[in-house]
């Protein structure tokens, strides 16, 4: 009785889609891009600090995620290039006085990756990062705010790029 116990534990665990992070195989991509180099991201927004920011983040989250490495251009598998399409502040929560006090920050960007020995598009697809932030006291903490919540969107928006590259979802 305990080992048919045993068995149908372990086959239930074998199916459940736990893995090790940097184990798997990508599996939106051919076998063939290990690599990848961020080509050049546009900004279509008048904020630009939000650009280098971007990059960065998209480094960080090819970093976390372990199975593509981030590479220079002429030696990466695939190059990813994208524009970042739309910056949005929306307020989603108002005070006595009508006064917004919870806002949501919204960024939108487009990508396409590109396998580089064949010149050929191996991925195109847009996505928006969200984070939210309540306005302070006064316009420093607000804009404090607003700088910490268009960091986290980004990190959103780059982690559903990752998400996107490497497991097509």
């Amino acid at each position: 009785m305990k080992r048919t116990a045993s068995i149908a534990i372990f086959l239930m665990l074998a199916g459940c889609g736990y893995r090790t992070l940097g184990q798997r195989e990508v599996s939106s991509l051919p076998v063939t891009v290990r690599t990848v180099a961020l080509g050049h991201l546009k900004n279509r927004t008048l904020r630009p600090s939000i650009q280098p920011a971007l990059k960065e983040a998209l480094i960080r989250g090819f970093a976390s995620d372990a199975r593509l490495r981030v590479v220079d251009e002429g030696v990466a598998d695939a190059i990813l290039e994208g524009a970042i399409e739309g910056f949005g502040e929306d307020p989603i929560a108002f005070d006595s006085a009508d006064t917004a006090r919870r806002l949501r920050v919204t960024i939108s960007f487009s990508f396409v990756v590109k396998d580089q020995a064949k010149g050929m598009v191996l991925l195109r697809d847009g996505v928006t990062g969200v984070a939210y932030y309540s306005a302070g006291s006064g316009i420093g903490p607000t804009r404090t705010a607003e700088d910490e919540a268009t960091f986290r969107a980004l990190a959103d928006l780059a982690g559903q790029v990752v998400g996107r590259v490497v497991d097509g979802i």
